[in-house]
């Protein structure tokens, strides 16, 4: 019973924290897949790298990290201009930019492809295996 630690003048606080969390925290699975782009890759990528999700299950995601400005032209044209990129907290890039080495999107740790979106989400083979990672996990 936390209340009942909180009682105590000598309890550490700190100890207390860290065992509410640990306690708060669940296993996650997260779905991803083509359509998966821009800021939702990082967040999959930052719950992955940070050790809070059991795994990544689909398809690779689509690989839109950068963040553009349009400057508008007295023409009527614009000027499209990269301003900023997204990386994952791991420093991995998420579009693939010119002939860089390094691919574009976020990768799964289990493959899985579905044929668009079923009206029973129980018939989706990706959440079937999802459950399975999660109940293999205990979680």
């Amino acid at each position: 019973r936390p209340t009942a630690l909180l009682d105590n003048k000598d309890t550490d606080l700190e100890k207390l924290a860290d065992v509410m969390t640990w306690n708060s925290q669940k296993k996650l699975v997260i779905l991803i897949n083509e359509g998966t782009a821009s800021a939702a890759e990082v967040f999959a990528s930052a719950l992955h790298d940070n050790g809070r999700t059991v795994a990544l299950v689909g398809t690779k995601t689509f690989g839109k990290g950068l963040i553009q400005h349009t400057f508008p032209m007295p023409d009527g044209g614009g000027l499209r201009l990269t301003v900023a990129e997204y990386l994952t907290p791991s420093l991995q890039h998420v579009t693939k930019v010119g002939s860089a080495k390094y691919d574009s999107g976020v990768k799964p740790d289990i493959r899985c492809e579905a044929s668009g979106i079923p009206k029973n989400v129980g018939a989706d083979l990706c959440v079937g295996v999802a459950l399975d990672v999660l109940e293999s996990e205990g979680g």
